[in-house]
């Protein structure tokens, strides 16, 4: 289990580059037609893993609104987050910025009364809000408007999968999470397919190199569709306890491999605020996500 845990950890923090090259770096996709190709082939995939699995994907009818109200805040608003803050900053900022989600979780879950946030929560998060400040005040380059859009996009990305998180939390109850994940990103698609399509019919796909199109299949399948199998089957043998507790690592897995594939400067400013953000996290004593860029 263990393995398949740090496995699945450290796909993800390499995702974080995979997409900065992809839609930053080498410019050779455009943000949204990368996003919605990458999630139309993954829900997909995901949805003939359920199928076959639970013998259906579907939900109550009553669940649709919360559903969709999902899809809106952890897709659609998330991947203009991520995708866009790749694009204006460093992959090292993105991937330290995101450590910060169970604390957008933490909030959430608390004003939508699923669960009561103690002293020791409340500190947790305000020591993760110091580390962020540090991780984007470390940032290299300038501070500009440019650097500055990132910074926010980076945020938006970290706090709408944090609300994303709490809002699908009564849906466990009812739900596999292979399934929620399944049917959130399928309720998506339409929604992310309104503000992606004129980057999808514009994207030059004769102009994506080999290399590029490997990075699009990577996200699909070791960040999209093979890291949930690993990821809740890990939780479904050992608990969620038990798997959450290798997250922390994922942050600084996403700066080293941006320093050795990317080649970007990681400050020593940016690692204590990255150290910071991990304290605080640990405070809160962080669930369970559902899924993960």
């Amino acid at each position: 289990m263990l393995v398949a845990l740090v496995a699945t950890v450290a796909f993800w923090a390499l995702n974080v580059i995979v997409v900065k090259w992809a839609v930053g770096t080498s410019g050779q996709w455009s943000p949204l037609s990368y996003s919605f190709i990458r999630l139309l082939i993954g829900g997909v995939l995901l949805a003939v893993f359920v199928k076959a699995r639970e013998g259906s994907i579907g939900v109550r009818r009553r669940d649709v609104p919360l559903i969709l109200a999902s899809a809106l805040v952890g897709i659609v608003i998330n991947q203009l987050g991520f995708m866009y803050s790749a694009t204006y900053v460093t992959a090292t900022t993105i991937s330290l910025v995101l450590a910060t989600i169970p604390a957008f979780a933490a909030i959430t879950a608390s004003l939508l009364g699923h669960e009561r946030i103690g002293g020791r929560h409340w500190l947790g998060i305000g020591v993760a809000a110091i580390g962020t400040a540090l991780v984007l005040e470390a940032g290299p380059g300038n501070f500009d408007f440019t650097s500055l859009r990132g910074d926010l996009l980076a945020l938006v990305a970290a706090a709408s999968w944090g609300v994303y998180s709490a809002l699908v939390r009564p849906l466990l109850d009812r739900y596999s999470p292979n399934r929620i994940s399944t049917v959130v990103v399928c309720s998506a698609l339409p929604m992310l397919a309104i503000v992606s399509l004129p980057q999808v019919l514009a994207q030059d796909y004769g102009a994506v190199t080999l290399g590029g199109w490997a990075a699009l299949v990577y996200s699909v399948f070791f960040s999209l569709v093979i890291t949930n199998v690993l990821w809740f089957g890990a939780i479904q043998a050992g608990g969620a306890a038990r798997a959450t507790a290798v997250m922390p690592i994922q942050p600084f897995l996403g700066a080293l491999f941006a320093y050795v594939l990317l080649g970007e400067t990681v400050t020593l400013l940016q690692i204590a605020g990255g150290v910071v953000v991990v304290v605080g996290i640990w405070l809160t004593r962080r669930r369970a996500l559902v899924l993960a860029d």
